[in-house]
């Protein structure tokens, strides 16, 4: 295809460089790199703290519990009747991809003389152990699916730390119920894990369902409640609906009215409400980069309209349309900015792979929740150069507009 504008705009681009246009040019150039770059890394960090916080959670509490009501504020909430038939109709849900029972204890540990309150989270034979398997850095995850208790545990690294033990190590744990007499037992660490969510991983320490009942003084059909892991968990909010229909239509049984099935959001808002805050400011510093990439590079435009009045009242005095020169310096920014694009998705996206790969940046886990800044590069990258590049090209046409003030017999006094 013999397109003449965009072949006028190529040519124009290689000439530009020795111009006195070119400091412009190149300022152009520098900002839409820096204004790319900033973007790219601002909302890879974003994105990392959503998908890396969302994991986590789902990890250690999936995308829907149903647990009794006063569980939300007392963590040492009453027991559950165990329902077969709940358990086998909610598994049965086409959006569901897991359901197991679970139980906690909130307890005190004690290994020589250092102690801290922790949470033991019991999980059963049917309670699947991925997760916590991937997080896994020494040993293995208690032996849930063994005929006889085994009084294992597993504790974050962090709490290991604190407590001076590691594999192989006992454990003893004090457990308070209301009304009844302090219960000891021992458990035998046999798992160290790690995710850098430190809020949690010093509170939870996964063991067997079995012992997690004895530390309490339950029965064997009392559980805490119920995990609910989806297969897309963007729908936590319909399936939860949907559950809490049921119970409150008596479907499984009058004792179950007090289950309360709830999301992630509702069991953690603050943490939700934070990632909402970031997101904002993440659009705020895009649109501020937009702004500055938008005005730099309507100055450039400008100035290659005005370097090229010579050009511009020739090419009109040989018929070219107005409209057609237009495009040249249209597609003059497209080229312009194309450049400016390369140079700064390769900064941003090297940045992103250095903290990726060797993690220099460092947080402090009481205010960020993680210890290391998380990134994560999706396809929005695609869309942000491909929106940035539409938005910057279209704004343009602003400055191009010049071209028609332009009239060939006053132009052609200008040296081409």
């Amino acid at each position: 295809m013999n397109n003449i504008e965009y072949k006028l705009a190529s040519r124009t681009a290689q000439s530009d460089r020795s111009s006195r246009s070119s400091v412009m040019m190149l300022i152009a150039t520098i900002s839409v790199a820096l204004g790319l770059a900033v973007m790219v890394v601002t909302l890879a960090v974003v994105d990392g703290f959503r998908r890396e916080l969302y994991a986590d959670f789902r990890g250690f509490a999936a995308d829907v519990r149903v647990a009794h009501i006063t569980s939300l504020t007392d963590e040492s909430a009453a027991p559950l009747p165990f329902s077969g038939d709940f358990l086998a109709e909610v598994r049965a849900m086409a959006e569901v991809e897991w359901v197991a029972p679970y139980a906690e204890a909130v307890v005190m540990a004690r290994a020589g003389d250092n102690s801290l309150g922790l949470k033991l989270k019991g999980l059963g034979a049917d309670y699947p152990m991925e997760w916590w398997q991937s997080r896994l850095t020494e040993g293995r995850m208690p032996d849930v699916g063994a005929e006889e208790r085994g009084r294992e545990v597993a504790l974050s690294r962090t709490t290991a730390q604190r407590l001076g033990v590691g594999v192989g190590d006992k454990l003893e744990v004090l457990s308070v119920e209301d009304g009844q007499r302090p219960r000891r037992n021992s458990f035998r660490v046999v798992g160290i894990y790690h995710t850098g969510l430190e809020e949690m991983d010093s509170q939870i320490a996964p063991a067997d369902v079995r012992d997690v009942r004895s530390a309490l003084g339950w029965s064997a059909d009392e559980v805490s409640g119920y995990d609910v892991m989806l297969k897309e968990s963007e729908r936590s909010t319909e399936v939860a609906n949907r559950i809490d229909g049921r119970i409150m239509d008596g479907r499984w049984a009058e004792d179950m009215t007090n289950y309360l099935p709830a999301t992630l959001e509702l069991r953690y808002p603050i943490v939700f409400d934070w990632l909402k805050a970031h997101t904002v400011i993440a659009r705020s510093v895009v649109i501020i980069m937009m702004v500055v990439l938008l005005f730099n590079m309507a100055a450039a435009v400008l100035i290659m309209v005005f370097d090229r009045i010579g050009m511009i009242g020739t090419l009109k005095a040989l018929g070219m349309r107005t409209s057609s020169i237009r495009r040249i310096f249209l597609y003059r920014s497209a080229l312009l900015f194309a450049r400016g694009a390369a140079w700064g998705n390769a900064v941003g996206l090297l940045l992103v792979a250095l903290q990726a790969l060797w993690e220099p940046v460092r947080l402090d886990p009481s205010g960020y929740m993680l210890s290391t800044l998380p990134v994560s590069i999706g396809w929005w990258i695609v869309w942000l150069n491909v929106g940035v590049m539409v938005v910057a090209v279209g704004v343009m046409v602003l400055p191009s507009m010049a071209v028609a003030r332009i009239s060939p017999d006053e132009s052609l006094k200008y040296k081409l």
